[in-house]
């Protein structure tokens, strides 16, 4: 043999080309008997018997190799493709599988084997393959036809013993139904004669009830009425008496309520005052400070000179004043703080008086009527809030005028 025979004889085109027939000749390759797919497997089944004709014929020393190349691979796509259609019997797949079949087809038809004589036969083994395999799914058809068949006159040969069996059981429910029927109407003859008479009989106590009830109701009607009314009265006295009572407790709180505001506003001038007490010492004591500060820078020098050595000591009038600049810059703050001080006094002295007014007034206005009460209070208002104002303006006019004075008087007992 020569080296193009072992080759064909060797290509994997070969082995692939039985497995498409082999996967082909399967019973369970299609299992639902759809019709459109049965003809894409007898159309299949028809073009590999015709391949298998040309196939026979093929000399390998007039084909090239490398077509059996391109032959394998659109037969093994072919191949994947019924695979694949036989796990989920996609039509689509088989239409594939015979795209690529056709490719096949048009590769043999580039061949001179496709023309041969001996082709008549391939194409009645194509023929003949396309019928077998319609031969084949309708023989499967037909057993499974024939197997529902079976099945169908099985369970109507049930369903008749099942139907024979509850015609009987209706006919003896039909008879049970009668006789309890015959005794249902005995019964309810009877149930009615009883229960006309207890309908008099309870017809007849329930009007004698109501009757006794209705004198009942009355009766007690007119006894709830008499203690109603009677009840109403002493409520109503009560209600008098205690309304007066409150009125009373009213004015009392109302009293109490004065005194307690009066003495919580007194209070809070007491805690005010006692603040501007704190604040107008510590500005005091700060200006005396302050001054007798000032009053060391000019005289210390010369009290140590003179307890240094007194028989030599002689007043230098020049170096004393020239220490004056600086007692001065001592004195004007402290004269400010001298005057601050007075104001927190004079705030203080007027926040002591309204205290002791707002803690005074009412055991006076207590022994006078209500009208004279409320105007010394609007007097007793008018005064406090207006002297307030009226003693801050004028206390500063006086501050500032003592202060312009004792500046004046220090310079000119300097110049002195």
């Amino acid at each position: 043999m020569s080296r193009w025979n072992d080759q064909f004889q060797n290509h994997g085109f070969r082995t692939t080309w039985n497995a498409l027939n082999a996967l082909l000749a399967e019973k369970d390759l299609e299992k639902n008997n759809d019709a459109a797919a049965i003809k894409e497997i007898a159309r299949l089944c028809k073009v590999v018997k015709y391949i298998d004709g040309v196939i026979d014929q093929i000399d390998p020393e007039l084909m090239p190799i490398a077509l059996f190349d391109t032959l394998n691979q659109h037969t093994s796509n072919a191949i994947s493709e019924l695979n694949t259609f036989k796990s989920n019997q996609n039509v689509g797949h088989l239409h594939n599988a015979n795209t690529h079949i056709d490719s096949v087809i048009s590769l043999f038809s580039q061949t001179p084997f496709i023309l041969t004589g001996q082709q008549k036969g391939g194409l009645s083994k194509a023929a003949s393959a396309y019928a077998n395999e319609l031969d084949k799914h309708l023989s499967q058809l037909r057993e499974a036809v024939d197997s529902e068949i079976e099945r169908v006159k099985t369970s109507a040969a049930n369903i008749q013993t099942s139907l024979d069996q509850n015609q009987q059981t209706l006919i003896t429910l039909t008879t049970q139904l009668q006789a309890v029927g015959q005794t249902i109407q005995s019964q309810t003859a009877e149930f009615n004669t009883q229960f006309q008479a207890s309908e008099k009989s309870r017809s007849e106590k329930f009007d004698s009830a109501i009757g006794k009830l209705e004198q009942r109701i009355d009766d007690d009607i007119k006894k709830l009425s008499t203690k109603i009314d009677s009840e109403f009265e002493k409520l109503a006295t009560k209600a008098g008496t205690t309304l007066a009572v409150l009125s009373k407790f009213q004015d009392d709180a109302a009293k109490v309520f004065g005194v307690v505001v009066n003495t919580l506003q007194a209070g809070a001038y007491s805690s005010y005052a006692n603040e501007q007490k704190k604040t107008a010492n510590f500005f005091r004591w700060s200006a005396i400070a302050l001054m007798l500060l000032g009053v060391a820078v000019l005289v210390a020098p010369e009290i140590a000179k003179f307890l240094k050595d007194a028989e030599k000591y002689v007043l230098d009038w020049h170096t004393t004043l020239g220490r004056i600049p600086f007692s001065i810059i001592l004195f004007v703050p402290a004269f400010y703080l001298a005057r601050e001080s007075n104001k927190h006094r004079n705030t203080e002295v007027l926040n002591r008086r309204r205290e002791l007014i707002l803690s005074t007034i009412d055991p006076y206005l207590a022994l006078l009527d209500g009208e004279r009460a409320q105007q010394i209070k609007l007097d007793i208002a008018k005064g406090i809030f207006s002297e307030g104002n009226l003693a801050t303006t004028d206390t500063s006019k006086d501050e500032t005028g003592n202060l312009i004075a004792q500046i004046t008087n220090l310079i000119k007992q300097v110049r002195k």
